[in-house]
C-alpha cells in the first residue's frame, strides 16, 4: 500500500444484545439493558458506521513540529509520539446516520448512546483493519481537540492528507467539528495503546479511556498540571 493510497471501509454490524450492551456502558442487570435489548434489530439492521483510512509518512519532527507526507502540524504532543514513528495512518470514522433514518428512533433520547455505541465498535474494527491487513497496530491514537495542544482546527489538515472525507458520509464545519457528531478523526501510530485522555486534566469526564498520567504531562509540557 503507497502513501498516496487510501481505503474506505463499510463496517458490518451484527451485533449480541451483550456486545450492544458493553458498548453502551449498559450492566446486564440494569433496567437500561432491556432497552438495548429492544433496540437491538433495529441498530442492526440499520447501522451504517463508515471509515476512510490512509497511510502516510512522517518526514520528519523537529521540535514541537511535525511534517506528515508534507503537511505541518505544530503541537508538542504529536511531536512527542511520532518522534521515533516512520509511517501512519491516518483515519475518519463515523457511527453514520442510519439510525436516524430508523422511526424507531425518532425522538429516542437513547439515541445518543446507541450511536456512540456504533462509533466505539467502528474504531475497534477499523484498528483491527489495520493490523489483520497491515500488520500494523493503530491502538495508539492521536485525536485532534482533545488537548489544548492539539486543537480541533488540525481536522482541515488531515480531511486534506485524507481526501474526500465526504464519501464517508462525513462533512467539516467552520470550526473544524465534524458532522455527524458521532465522528472522530485520529492520526494511528505504533505503540501501547496510547490515548490522549491520558493527558487530558478533564478529570471527571464520562468518556475518558485511560487514566490521567501526571508523570508524562510534566515529561512533555514542562509544567504542573493545575
Amino acid at each position: 500500500m503507497m502513501s498516496s493510497e487510501r481505503i474506505v471501509l463499510q463496517i458490518p454490524v451484527s451485533l449480541s444484545a451483550g456486545e450492544l450492551a458493553q458498548l453502551c456502558r449498559v450492566k446486564p442487570d440494569s433496567a437500561a439493558f432491556e432497552v438495548v435489548e429492544e433496540s437491538l434489530d433495529a441498530v442492526n439492521e440499520y447501522a451504517a458506521p463508515k471509515a476512510v483510512i490512509k497511510w502516510a509518512t512522517v518526514n520528519g519532527v523537529e521540535g514541537d513540529i511535525t511534517d506528515i507526507d508534507g503537511t505541518v502540524f505544530k503541537s508538542k504532543v504529536v511531536a512527542d509520539k511520532l518522534k521515533d514513528t516512520p509511517r501512519v495512518f491516518l483515519s475518519v470514522i463515523t457511527a453514520g446516520s442510519g439510525l436516524e433514518n430508523c422511526p424507531d428512533f425518532d425522538g429516542d433520547p437513547f439515541l445518543d448512546t446507541l450511536n456512540g455505541a456504533l462509533l466505539a465498535h467502528a474504531t475497534a474494527y477499523t484498528i483491527r483493519f489495520m493490523k489483520d491487513s497491515f500488520g500494523f497496530d493503530g491502538s495508539s491514537m492521536l485525536n485532534p481537540g482533545s488537548l489544548p495542544d492539539w486543537p480541533i482546527r488540525n481536522n482541515f489538515a488531515l480531511f486534506d492528507l485524507i481526501g474526500n472525507v465526504p464519501e464517508i458520509g462525513v462533512t467539516i464545519r467552520e470550526n473544524g467539528y465534524m458532522k455527524p457528531w458521532n465522528t472522530t478523526s485520529h492520526i494511528h501510530f505504533s505503540g501501547h495503546g496510547y490515548q490522549n485522555c491520558s493527558l487530558c486534566r478533564k478529570y471527571d469526564c464520562i468518556g475518558r479511556r485511560a487514566k490521567f498520567n501526571r508523570e508524562e504531562y510534566v515529561r512533555i509540557f514542562g509544567v504542573e498540571p493545575e
